[in-house]
């Protein structure tokens, strides 16, 4: 069945991040996606190739091509001119206003222009706020774009194309929000945008953008995509797609070609500073850095900037993969660890966790995937605040008598088979065990084979946040449900896989008997 233009249609979740479908007159785009930023005249890689590569959609500037072309590529359209059958995207010349302060085209003159050239995506001409300092600019771009996009909805043809309404605000995230609130009331505009992260991604500054990402996606509908402006380092891209980014453009794959920069998922290199390739595509699979360093200008850029492409389109579908598999948040906790710039970006998360963990499904349908849990930032992991919560809000024992609480151990899952479980238990209905692991906290025994109860990989070392974070869930747990209990008793053992518990099991008993509640400490050694 033939969707409206405009459609997004979800098919995956996970964290703020989704696989989606935007329906436009060239064909479905498939998001997370990247655009390939395409100079309308002057093409160093063959758009043919870059639709091999599996970029089905490119984003290209309209204010250039009626500067260049005018009229020619109103008669051929931007398809036509670009030699291009797939999704086209057409930016309206507001980069070119933010390098150079002005453009000779007036903001309706182009929106008519791009309805020429047949844009199956197109953006008004806003006025960026850039990465200014000064709050009075800022405000003024707020109130100018949207001043403007409020009076193309008379002139915009939403039902021909999908018309695209940047947020601005730059570094000012009150006035980001007041942009994007003020946005979602214009009903004409199927996608938004969101502007002005190039100079904070040269500086590293990635908490300030993801700062931004946040406040825009949550203040938009979360049923329309949002589009990053000129984020194009893989770097960033998990991030900002856990926060809810759907498109993302950029030019970084040519320009960083042309000064001879070479990408990888997680950091770039010198061209002449390698000895070896680290990748396999067939760029690096056929050439050494030697080769490349003694070729042709142009062919060396038109191979490294191909080499760029791929790994962009690896950089999305390994968010795809992660999106689908349920293991954002993994990926997240991985990339963390490849920059301290990321590690202090992914360390906001907590502060979006609340938000994040309304959008997250708990459990993939059609994916039973095991929670990996690495440090201290999976504690933050929405399924295990998730299951934490459940645990201390829901679940109620049906078993009433002694509390056993027991370690679990990571290699014998559930819980429930293994025999330190049978010694303690001994058949009787009146012993409670609950197991206790790190991160997870209190596990009840009945609950042993669900979710995420003995699905889960992780790092026994005993961080003192992650302690303190599992004893005092486990707390928590024996004092809400102690009426039920005629006696506590928190064992610890000595064996391996099961060292962490003595220093969880402690602190448990400390912070129990802080409260008030009797419980008894008992070692069983080698168990």
């Amino acid at each position: 069945m033939k969707r409206e233009i405009g459609v997004f249609e979800i098919r995956e979740k996970d964290l703020a991040g989704r696989i989606a479908r935007l329906y436009t007159p060239h064909g479905v785009l498939e998001t997370p996606a990247l655009l390939p930023v395409i100079d309308p005249v002057r093409q160093e890689v063959p758009l043919v190739e870059i639709k091999r590569l599996g970029f089905n959609a490119v984003i290209t500037n309209a204010y250039l091509l009626w500067k260049r072309l005018g009229e020619q590529a109103a008669e051929k359209g931007v398809h036509g001119v670009l030699g291009f059958e797939g999704i086209v995207m057409t930016d309206s010349g507001a980069y070119q206003l933010l390098e150079y302060g002005h453009v000779e085209v007036e903001p309706r003159e182009i929106v008519e222009y791009e309805k020429k050239i047949g844009s199956d995506i197109a953006v008004i001409l806003d006025v960026p706020t850039g990465n200014t300092r000064d709050r009075k600019q800022a405000e003024e771009s707020v109130r100018e774009t949207l001043r403007r996009a409020e009076e193309a909805q008379s002139y915009i043809d939403p039902d021909k194309r999908i018309w695209t309404l940047p947020i601005q605000g730059g570094p000012f995230i009150d006035l980001v929000r007041e942009s994007a609130e003020k946005a979602r009331k214009l009903k004409d505009y199927k996608l938004y945008a969101l502007g002005s992260p190039t100079v904070l991604l040269e500086r590293y500054e990635y908490s300030t953008l993801l700062d931004m990402v946040f406040t825009a996606r949550f203040s938009l509908p979360v049923t329309r995509p949002l589009h990053l402006f000129g984020a194009g380092h893989p770097m960033i891209i998990p991030f900002a797609v856990a926060l809810g980014v759907d498109m993302f453009d950029s030019a970084s794959y040519i320009l960083y070609a042309r000064d001879n920069r070479y990408m990888t998922l997680t950091k770039t290199y010198r061209l002449e500073n390698l000895e070896y390739f680290p990748c396999s595509c067939p760029v690096c699979s056929r050439y050494t850095p030697q080769e490349l360093r003694e070729m042709p200008r142009d062919e060396r850029v038109k191979l490294l900037a191909l080499h760029n492409l791929y790994v962009l389109r690896q950089a999305i579908n390994e968010v795809k993969t992660a999106i689908r598999e349920g293991r954002l948040w993994e990926l997240l906790e991985e990339r963390s660890r490849a920059h301290p710039s990321l590690a202090t970006a992914f360390a906001k998360f907590r502060q979006y966790i609340e938000k994040i963990e309304q959008l997250a499904p708990r459990v993939k349908t059609g994916f039973v995937r095991g929670l990996l849990l690495y440090g201290s930032e999976s504690l933050y992991n929405p399924r295990v605040v998730a299951y934490r919560r459940s645990i201390r809000i829901n679940y109620k024992p049906r078993i009433r008598g002694e509390l056993k609480l027991i370690p679990v151990s990571p290699f014998e899952k559930p819980f429930t088979s293994s025999k330190l479980y049978r010694s303690i238990k001994k058949g009787r209905r009146d012993i409670h065990v609950v197991g206790y692991m790190l991160y997870l906290g209190p596990i009840p025994e009945e609950l042993a084979e669900t979710y995420p109860g003995s699905q889960f990989e992780v790092n026994l070392t005993p961080y003192w946040e992650v302690v303190e974070e599992t004893a005092r869930s486990i707390a928590e747990y024996v004092e809400a449900n102690k009426a039920n209990y005629t006696s506590i008793e928190i064992y610890y053992c000595q064996g391996d896989g099961l060292k962490w518990s003595r220093p969880v099991a402690e602190k448990t008993t400390e912070l129990l008997r802080k409260r008030g509640v009797e419980v008894k400490l008992a070692e069983l050694g080698e168990c």
